[in-house]
């Protein structure tokens, strides 16, 4: 009985050693089911999920005689928590820029809503100067415009108030 559960234990940690070692076979493991692209020029786009995976494809992988050593374990969990963070930022990040352009947008609405009725001074697309009363804001490509004596400018272009 020994015999058989030893020489199993040498067939099964040869093949996890020839996996664990050929740099393909645990690549391939490791992405199977995934979109990472496993060129080198593609190890920037690689996410948390597979990290997770890589590092479950090694514990699987390990050899039971000589396992992972602590240490390395726990430098990879520490790396895995760092991508997390770094990920919860950009999210956050980019949650917030996107609030701020709403805000800026809404901002811009607002101060041309509140010039109807006055009179202003515009500046066309050729330079010219052009004064009249601000009549309506419309919206074009969310960008708020004032109308001045039956044409449309944007905002920007305002460059005085009486």
């Amino acid at each position: 009985m020994t015999v058989n559960a030893t020489s199993s234990l040498a067939l099964n940690n040869s093949s996890l050693s020839a996996q664990a070692t050929s740099p393909t076979a645990a690549a391939s493991g490791a992405t199977s089911g995934s979109s990472s692209p496993t060129s080198p020029s593609g190890w920037n786009s690689l996410n948390e999920n597979d990290f997770l995976q890589l590092l479950v494809t090694q514990l699987q992988n390990q050899d039971p005689l000589n396992p992972v050593d602590n240490t390395q374990m726990l430098a990879q969990l520490a790396q895995f928590s760092a991508l997390e963070e770094m990920t919860q930022v950009a999210e956050t990040d980019a949650q917030i820029q996107s609030a701020v352009q709403s805000l800026e947008s809404e901002m811009s609405l607002l101060m041309a809503h509140s010039l109807i009725g006055a009179s202003v001074t515009v500046q066309d697309a050729n330079g010219n100067r052009v004064q009249g009363t601000v009549s309506s804001v419309t919206m074009s490509q969310g960008t708020p415009q004032v109308v001045v004596n039956g044409t449309s400018y944007p905002l920007t272009q305002v460059v005085g108030m009486a």
